[in-house]
């Protein structure tokens, strides 16, 4: 169990520390520190069912207190399949059960955080969502550096693993566009919520996150539709080299289909064909094809064959 209190900033404190008058404490417990602590109040009923299969992220208005969960994507900083945890909030106190310790190690950053109210839970818990995001906007430019560099290299082509890694792009992106979109439906809930109704000036705090969180929405999805143009215009370049391809066939096809012709009508070995046994039989027949192959290669570049 981790515990500090808001007393001119995030403050660790110690079991010989005197809790200091009218500040918020936020502690961080372990799912069965919880149970073993709180098991007794009503907010434990309200997050025992969502504490072992947290999948998204949301707030829940229960009059005296909120309850909610996180479940963060995947990020190299993190454990394998992202972090998940979950809270209660009250006036005067914010706990956290996570049993991966992702919220020790930002508490732990945010130590020196200034707050715009430094005893104030709930604008605690506003600079903790802030935190959450405040360095989306460069994760999503990776995106992006990887999108254009994948573009690139479809116009070169020379990348075979590309449906792979777009694949990869393409999941990762969603699980943040999923994520995005619940925290926006969080900052918009407290946003309304009765709950800060005695902090009205908090209310457009909320409502700020909350534009915050729908505008790495929209990038997202931007970033998505991106994906989507590259993967149809790698299937573009794939059918136009298959294109090439049986362009290609077809014109040697067309080349030899007139000399099996010959071939085939010479073949028959009929006793009267004149021409099997004339002198100059086998060269008129060669002059004749090298004169087909000569017409046709004109006609083909007349009509743009080879281009």
């Amino acid at each position: 169990m981790v515990t500090y209190f808001l007393n001119g900033g995030l403050t660790p404190m110690s079991k010989s520390d005197t809790f200091p008058e009218d500040s918020g404490t936020i502690t961080i417990l372990s799912s069965s520190e919880y149970e073993e602590y709180f098991q007794e109040t009503s907010h434990y009923r309200v997050l025992k069912a969502s504490l072992s299969h947290i999948h998204y992220c949301k707030a829940d208005i229960m009059g005296s207190f909120i309850t909610g969960t996180f479940s963060i994507p995947f990020r190299e900083t993190q454990p394998e399949g992202g972090s998940s945890f979950a809270f209660c909030m009250t006036d005067s106190e914010l706990i956290f059960i996570d049993n991966q310790g992702f919220t020790a190690s930002v508490l732990k950053q945010m130590e020196e955080y200034p707050f715009p109210d430094t005893r104030s839970v709930i604008h605690f818990f506003l600079a903790f969502l802030e935190y959450l995001i405040k360095d989306e906007a460069l994760f999503l430019q990776h995106f992006e550096e990887t999108l254009t560099e994948l573009e690139e290299k479809i116009l070169l082509k020379n990348d075979s693993s590309f449906n792979r890694k777009i694949l990869q792009i393409r999941k990762k992106l969603a699980s943040l566009s999923s994520y995005y979109e619940q925290l926006q439906d969080m900052g918009e809930s407290l946003q309304q919520n009765p709950f800060i109704k005695r902090d009205e000036a908090d209310k457009p705090l909320f409502g700020l996150f909350a534009d915050r969180a729908g505008r790495l929405y929209s990038n997202v999805h931007m970033l998505k539709e991106y994906s989507m143009q590259l993967r149809e215009m790698h299937q573009t370049q794939i059918d136009i080299h298959q294109n090439q391809i049986m362009k290609f066939l077809t014109i040697v096809t067309t080349i030899f289909m007139p000399l099996t012709l010959i071939t085939g009508w010479y073949g028959m070995n009929f006793s009267h064909m004149p021409e099997l046994k004339s002198p100059y039989g086998y060269i008129i027949i060669c002059v004749l094809s090298l004169l087909i192959i000569l017409v046709e290669i004109w006609l083909f570049k007349i009509k743009n064959w080879f281009d």
